[in-house]
């Protein structure tokens, strides 16, 4: 692993040992519920499935092309 993964895990590990572990899940739960409430991610998330959704049905419908016999 790389020095920054090093650097986060440490923080991380400090945080966890000077906050208490039920106290930093918690905070950790409510960044996340905060994070997920933003109509912004809503609207990016939506974008990133219609995305998915389109090149799944491109790379498909590819494979169904040449799979017909001829």
């Amino acid at each position: 692993m790389g020095v920054l993964t090093w650097i986060i895990v440490g923080v991380v590990v400090l945080a966890v040992i000077g906050l208490g572990v039920q106290v930093f899940f918690s905070g950790v739960s409510r960044g996340v519920n905060k994070v997920l409430s933003n109509p912004l991610v809503d609207k990016a998330s939506d974008g990133a499935k219609e995305f998915a959704s389109n090149m799944t049905g491109t790379v498909t419908s590819g494979i169904e092309k040449q799979l017909q016999p001829k």
